[in-house]
């Protein structure tokens, strides 16, 4: 893999861009937050009330588990179907929504064989729907731990972010006995994601310090890190070894 130097930015011209990038990128997620996490019409996401907070809270959870690899306006667009369809029973008792209404919703959505949801060709020979349907069972499978141990998941998540650094908050989700069948991977990034939505709610629009926005566990992705190569900011940069033209953005050191 060709590892190039470059002509990186000074350090004060390093500290201006990305002041001028942070600035941009929290301009632009005020705007579309609602739409980036596909808030669907029968929630309000800007509620005070405890009882509708823990509705979002739900849903969100149930829509960062189906993202993952999946294709992001079609996961949103199902997100709010499943949601618009199934409304309280899908956020109270998923238990009794039955497979064949669900998989009728994802059919609609996704197609008769799921690939406008789910790249096929990744999965291994896992059909799409199956991926679908576990984690679902993941999210019911907590809905119903919830009930019968009498919990909200507003109040656990406040337990975990209180005082405490939002990973703690993570390591509960990642590790949770029914939940963990539910991710990808040893870290991953829908949890995260999911910690990070939870903060920025709770801090900007419930106006509720829970945590501390800046001990947020974002992730700094292959585009953010194609920029930082593009700019500058980054003094190597690692190519592919086939194409030397496509940066490995991933693999680069962010700092």
């Amino acid at each position: 893999m060709p590892r190039e130097k470059q002509q990186s930015l000074s350090d004060k011209e390093k500290e201006k861009l990305l002041t001028i990038l942070e600035k941009d990128g929290r301009e632009k997620w005020f705007k579309r937050w609602k739409e980036h996490m596909a808030i669907p019409s029968n929630l309000d996401v800007l509620s005070k009330d405890k009882d509708e907070q823990e509705k979002i809270l739900r849903y969100l959870l149930l829509r960062v588990l189906i993202n993952q690899q999946a294709r992001f306006e079609k996961v949103r667009e199902m997100s709010i179907r499943i949601s618009e369809e199934f409304t309280d029973v899908l956020l109270s008792e998923p238990f009794k929504i039955s497979e064949s209404e669900l998989f009728k919703v994802f059919k609609d959505v996704a197609g008769e064989k799921g690939s406008s949801l789910y790249r096929v060709g990744a999965l291994g020979g896992i059909k799409p729907i199956s991926l679908f349907s576990y984690r679902f069972k993941a999210y019911e499978g907590f809905i119903r731990w919830l009930k019968e141990n009498n919990s909200n998941f507003i109040d656990i998540v406040i337990k975990q972010l209180h005082n405490k650094k939002p990973i703690e908050l993570f390591n509960f989700l990642n590790t949770h006995p029914v939940l963990e069948s539910g991710w990808v991977g040893n870290d991953p990034k829908a949890c995260r994601m999911f910690v990070n939505w939870v903060v920025f709610l709770f801090n900007e629009i419930w106006k509720q310090k829970v945590a501390k926005m800046e001990e947020t566990l974002m992730i700094v992705d292959g585009h953010v890190g194609k920029v930082f190569c593009r700019t500058g900011l980054l003094e190597e940069v690692l190519y592919e070894k086939k194409r030397p033209y496509i940066i490995q953005a991933s693999k680069c050191d962010h700092g």
